[in-house]
């Protein structure tokens, strides 16, 4: 189907996300846990479709990440994975917002309608 970043900064998270996207069709999957990794991933493999989530450790957060990545690539696809207790309101309202924790089903329909064919 295509190559997916998945930008996480908790291990975890990101494993079992990369797993879901790959069992629904990703072709590759290309992890991140910083806003900088994000890019330089990015830039090196381009992604069809970007799975963030909002907060990461240390500098930077997954929203200025996807922003730079558009600046370097284009627009791609995105859908936000974050546990944020307040309602996040994405940089561009087409991108899509699921919160922690995410029922696996959803974040696998949430990827199938947003990921190129």
């Amino acid at each position: 189907m295509c190559h997916v970043l998945v930008i996480e900064d908790d291990w975890l998270i990101a494993d079992h996300i990369c797993g879901l996207v790959e069992d629904a069709g990703a072709l590759s999957v290309a992890f991140a846990a910083t806003e900088d990794d994000a890019v330089a991933s990015a830039i090196a493999a381009p992604p069809a479709v970007i799975v963030s989530d909002v907060n990461l450790r240390g500098d930077g957060t997954g929203p200025s990440a996807v922003m730079r990545i558009f600046e370097a690539i284009g627009t791609r696809p995105v859908m936000f994975v974050t546990g944020e207790p307040q309602p996040f309101e994405p940089p561009q309202p087409e991108m899509k917002v699921l919160y922690k924790p995410v029922d696996d089903q959803k974040l696998v329909e949430t990827f199938k309608i947003i990921a190129p064919v």
